[in-house]
């Protein structure tokens, strides 16, 4: 295995260019110093708004604000970033988050492809079903499937509803913790 040691020492900015969302914004292209590819499903399922193809080898996800692509190969894009400063932040955080992902493989190995099936399924509808569906609009949002709308595009947190039974929900947002 090719994590049986090593952790993810170094994410190098490899290309920074204006961002195509904002032109006052950058995205850049980072390197990672070890292929991530063994690690995607264990992000896909700790992350909730996490899409991932393992046919093209990488997982995207949407994390305040910024488009978050990593790919098997170690290559890691990220938009809607203020600055090279903010780049340099964001990539200590996503390195955390891999880090914590090789240690979770050490540890259990690859995850079940059952969860990973069921993950798949998930949509804006079954999140409703598990709503408490009384439009109260405390969460910000008109009604609650709007607020599954948003829950499920990552736009929303969980603890934005204050009448939602967290632990059902995190069960099929996020059913690994690493």
């Amino acid at each position: 295995m090719i994590y049986s040691n090593n952790l993810v020492e170094k994410i190098e900015i490899k290309k920074i260019s204006a961002c195509t969302a904002d032109s006052m914004r950058i995205k850049f292209i980072a390197q990672a110093d070890k292929p991530l590819g063994d690690i995607l499903p264990i992000l896909y399922l700790y992350i909730p708004n996490a899409n991932y193809s393992e046919k093209l080898g990488c997982l995207t996800y949407t994390y305040q604000m910024h488009l978050i692509t990593i790919f098997s190969n170690g290559k890691i894009s990220m938009t809607y970033v203020k600055d090279e400063n903010e780049a340099e932040q964001l990539m200590k955080e996503v390195k955390n988050l891999i880090n914590r992902a090789i240690i979770y493989f050490r540890n259990y190995g690859k995850p079940d492809e059952k969860l990973l099936n069921i993950k798949k399924q998930i949509n804006p509808m079954q999140i409703y079903k598990i709503l408490p569906k009384i439009n109260c609009k405390k969460c910000g949002e008109e009604s609650c499937y709007a607020f599954s709308v948003k829950l499920f595009s990552g736009k929303k947190n969980l603890r934005d509803c204050p009448y939602v039974n967290i632990n059902e929900l995190e069960k099929i947002l996020q059913p690994i913790k690493i």
